[in-house]
């Protein structure tokens, strides 16, 4: 399968520290949105590589866990003795405060942009981008994005701040896919509900919009389509990374059916559903089981979600 153009997930690999919003401490496990969006990916694609500043340290950190996958490892570029390790604590809403045992200078060190990326990685079928604001990195997207494939863009959540929604709200028309969460569109937009949050979105310039909402599933929507997508009934042991899992499988789904918002929403929900079964990443071999659970997802038609005329 090496003619198959791979899917690039770009953003960091984590070594983290988990604490959940009960007090619960989980010890450290391997993470970071580029694994959980990897394994999101791999579980539809066969060819997944991480872009990503890793360790020396990562092989010994992840005791060969990341291998088990196949990803792709063109992309790890090796640029510090340690890979970075965060405390992640979690509030009872199901956000987090993400620290960097390093130090912001490592976490900051150890950034990529798309000018980084593996010459052997591109042209991507799609890439998948957890991102703030910077600058240099959003010149970089403009500079690489005729290599990029479809692309999509998971809002970090700390840009969630109705101050920078003139500086987001320009970038939206760049990307293919634009996903956050329901707490992160409310900070954002300041409004609670999923449909008033996508219709500013799509009116600000994105192409398709995700509000991903937990346990109640996602609102997608197009600029002529809106689908309500309800999770299949299964364990739920842990959420970490599995709003990661769902972009991973929904840029996945789009690279095999462009355009298809009902596959794609399955593929993100059989994705995600794998991630929260258990404490941590789930085996290889269970990957085999995304579409039985993507099946079992239920997506009905809701009213289309219709920009405004005028921009805010």
């Amino acid at each position: 399968m090496s003619g198959v153009a791979p899917i690039v997930i770009l953003s960091n690999i984590i070594i983290d520290d988990v604490w959940l919003a009960d007090g619960t401490h989980q010890g450290h496990s391997l993470g970071g949105a580029a694994v959980w969006a990897a394994m999101g990916a791999s579980a539809w694609w066969t060819r997944v590589g991480i872009a990503a500043g890793v360790g020396a340290d990562l092989a010994t950190l992840t005791a060969g866990k990341l291998r088990e996958f196949d990803l792709l490892t063109d992309g790890e570029q090796v640029r510090h003795a340690h890979t970075i390790q965060s405390r992640l604590a979690y509030a009872p809403d199901g956000s987090r405060i993400e620290t960097p045992t390093f130090g912001a200078g490592h976490f900051r060190d150890m950034q990529l942009t798309p000018a980084d990326i593996a010459p052997s990685l591109i042209p991507a079928a799609g890439t998948y981008v957890f991102r703030d604001l910077w600058p240099e990195f959003w010149q970089a997207f403009g500079n690489q994005r005729r290599n990029l494939g479809f692309t999509l863009w998971e809002l970090q959540g700390d840009i969630a701040a109705p101050e920078l929604w003139p500086e987001i709200r320009d970038l939206l028309p760049e990307v293919d896919i634009v996903s956050m969460n329901l707490t992160e569109g409310q900070g954002l937009l300041g409004s609670r509900d999923p449909a008033v949050q996508s219709r500013l979105l799509l009116q600000g310039g994105a192409h398709t919009v995700i509000i991903r909402m937990g346990a109640d599933g996602a609102l997608i929507s197009s600029r002529s389509r809106s689908l309500r997508l309800t999770p299949p009934s299964t364990l739920v042991v842990d959420v970490t990374g599995g709003g990661n899992a769902f972009c991973g499988g929904f840029l996945a789904g789009w690279c095999i059916r462009p355009g298809d918002l009902e596959y794609a929403g399955r593929c993100a929900a059989g994705s995600a559903a794998l991630a929260i079964a258990q404490i941590g990443l789930p085996a290889a071999t269970d990957l085999r089981e995304a579409p039985r659970l993507a099946a079992r997802a239920r997506i009905e038609d809701v009213p289309p979600v219709t920009p405004l005329k005028a921009r805010c």
